[in-house]
């Protein structure tokens, strides 16, 4: 059990790693909703924040079950999602006028890009915020599941308000896009390089390798979206 103070120290803690991995979540929520008129926008924004927490929970809940399946490279196979996603809204960039923002398939289109997105990326935010809850346990208990939660619920907000505010400003300034674009494929490229299949090699060469390459993926998007404005 945890004293008071240890609680609050615990769920700053919690609370700023969230925030600092929500960063994919609100690039590609944004770069879903950016094309869709303001009240879908708006509704897949809500939906997309609210499956996010859903699966966060959700992967806290079966965390400790999924740790025992070495064989499922789940980093992996979320990057691969990941990126899949991210080069679908890169092509599709540009390519929708206002007749088609009003259409059904549209909204759904987004909201299951987002959907997709948000397993993939889900994970590994739990991942980190466990480990900030758990210490000396090797099960969550009630009260570090409840802070765990907790710790989600306060970024939801912002990842709502953020994720809004910067598909606004992809509408205006389109190198935003591929900004967003390049921090996705940042974080797929480097959940590839942490998955244990690949980790074992890598860093038997060089541990710096994956971030290395992690950095240079996200600036080849980069550049690709600059010379292509």
């Amino acid at each position: 059990m945890y004293t008071f103070s240890e609680l609050i120290s615990k769920g700053i803690e919690i609370f700023f790693i969230n925030l600092v991995l929500s960063g994919d979540n609100v690039g590609v929520i944004a770069l879903a909703i950016k094309d869709l008129p303001p009240k879908k926008a708006k509704l897949a924004n809500i939906m997309g924040v609210w499956v996010a927490l859903f699966l966060r929970i959700f992967f806290v809940g079966i965390i400790g079950f999924l740790y025992t399946l070495e064989w499922l490279h789940i980093n992996i196979i979320g990057a691969i999602l990941l990126l899949y996603i991210t080069y679908n809204m890169i092509q599709d960039q540009g390519k929708s006028g206002y007749g088609k923002k009003g259409q059904t398939g549209g909204f759904f289109k987004a909201l299951i890009s987002i959907t997709v997105a948000d397993i993939s990326m889900s994970l590994d935010n739990v991942l980190a915020i466990v480990s900030i809850a758990m210490t000396d346990t090797e099960r969550i208990t009630g009260q570090q599941m409840g802070l765990v939660i907790f710790g989600l619920m306060i970024c939801m907000p912002i990842i709502f308000w953020g994720s809004e505010f910067i598909a606004e400003m992809m509408v205006r300034f389109p190198v935003i896009i591929y900004m967003c674009a390049a921090l996705l494929v940042y974080t797929a490229v480097k959940m590839i390089f942490d998955d244990k299949l690949v980790s074992s090699v890598i860093n038997s060469i060089n541990p710096a390798l994956g971030l290395i390459f992690s950095i240079l993926c996200a600036l080849a998007v980069l550049v690709y979206g600059i010379e292509n404005l």
